[in-house]
């Protein structure tokens, strides 16, 4: 059946600026006919959005669904049920926020692949969710960012299956992680801010293990994106060619400038780390608090001048690591805080994003998925309306309209 949706106003993802009332023809799943007035044969669903704003669903390139704060703080004692009904939810809540698809930037299990597993109960319809690319699990240096023996401290030893070193290590890693459902590899390049037995100027590979994760993913035609803060882990990175970086929170204007030459990605992920910067939290451990102190005007500063640079910024979020009952879409606000302009926060969110993960969505045209969203005003107005999704459309399906009007 053809569905037939009116757009009060449509923004394609392409475009510098919105492109008036236009009528998009949905077959199969698919976009098939654009204009300012499609013909209705009988049988037609017409969806009537003429008051709303219409554009692309939201891709949310680094996301963590089987975590948030809870199991971030009790890490060792959570289970994979534990991390599997989290991750259930996470998925129906960033699909009714508009998020019709999402990269998962590392499973938090430590023994076992859930996303993959999610990934196939969501494609199937067994549960509601965005589509999902899986970057299984975090290659991790012992003591590094991904390691969570150091949190178990009562003596229990945890054996995780990311934990690799060395040459011929990692490579197995690699392997390893793409046997069982990966479509990325990721790695951890720096450490971190949330992790208590690393800090983020830690680099936790030379440039020949960086260079080997990178081969051995090019050899099995996968993609490698790198969890990096310190300015020397990213230009590991991008001397071995990843075609993305993630937080990139003390890159200096060179690298950045290396990065954009280069054509490799930025997800600067500016909410969970500039407005945790700017912001005091009490409930942060007191190690957290003290990297924050210690961190947080250099990442204030490099936030300017992400937004001053010409690097490629795709959208991402971090959620997993702070609660999915905040959506995702608080990161637009943010990033134009942070003086990144509405046309290109939207496009990190749309189009680039989609050129990054290499996907047919992330643009309103004839051919593309059929991934569209709608919201009561117009984001290069106002951004929060971004937060205000109110019509969900996800491979032709309709997932959430709170104004319904169809005709048949």
């Amino acid at each position: 059946m053809k569905t037939i949706i009116h757009a009060g106003n449509l923004w394609d993802g392409l475009a510098c600026r919105p492109l008036g009332y236009t009528e998009i023809a949905v077959v199969d799943g698919k976009i098939s006919e654009i204009g300012k007035r499609i013909t209705c044969e009988n049988g037609a669903k017409v969806i009537d959005l003429s008051t709303r704003f219409v554009m692309p669903g939201f891709i949310d390139c680094h996301v963590h669904l089987t975590g948030n704060s809870k199991i971030l703080a009790n890490i060792a004692e959570c289970n994979d049920t534990v991390l599997t009904l989290a991750a259930v939810d996470a998925c129906a809540r960033v699909l009714y926020n508009g998020f019709t698809t999402v990269r998962d930037a590392g499973d938090f299990s430590i023994v076992s692949w859930i996303v993959p597993v999610l990934k196939k109960a969501v494609e199937s319809g067994e549960i509601p969710g965005p589509t999902i690319i899986s970057g299984g699990h975090m290659l991790s240096a012992v003591g590094g960012h991904f390691d969570f023996g150091g949190v178990a401290r009562n003596g229990i030893t945890v054996d995780q299956v990311s934990i690799v070193e060395g040459i011929d290590g990692v490579r197995r890693g690699v392997h390893n992680e793409i046997r069982h459902g990966a479509d990325w590899i990721k790695y951890a390049g720096s450490g971190g801010f949330l992790s208590p037995s690393d800090g983020p100027e830690d680099v936790s590979y030379s440039q020949e293990e960086v260079n080997a994760i990178v081969s051995a993913a090019r050899d099995l035609h996968k993609p490698v994106f790198v969890h990096a803060y310190d300015n020397e882990s990213i230009y590991r990175a991008s001397v071995a060619d990843v075609r993305s970086v993630e937080h990139g929170s003390f890159a200096s204007v060179e690298t950045l400038d290396m990065l954009s030459a280069k054509g490799i990605f930025l997800v600067p992920t500016q909410y969970a780390v500039v407005s945790w910067a700017r912001n005091y939290n009490p409930n942060d451990p007191e190690y957290v608090q003290e990297k924050k102190r210690k961190y947080a005007d250099t990442i204030l500063s490099c936030a300017r001048n992400i937004a001053e640079s010409d690097v490629i910024v795709a959208f991402g979020t971090d959620l997993g690591t702070f609660d999915y009952s905040t959506n995702g879409a608080v990161e637009f606000s943010e990033m134009l805080h942070n003086g990144i302009k509405p046309l290109r926060a939207l496009w990190a969110a749309t189009s680039v994003a989609a050129e990054l993960l290499q996907l047919n969505t992330g643009s309103i045209a004839v051919d593309k998925c059929a991934d569209i969203i709608a919201m009561p005003g117009n984001p290069f107005n106002d951004i929060a309306v971004t937060e205000k999704v109110n019509f969900v459309m996800k491979n032709g399906i309709v997932y959430r309209d709170d104004c319904c009007s169809y005709d048949e």
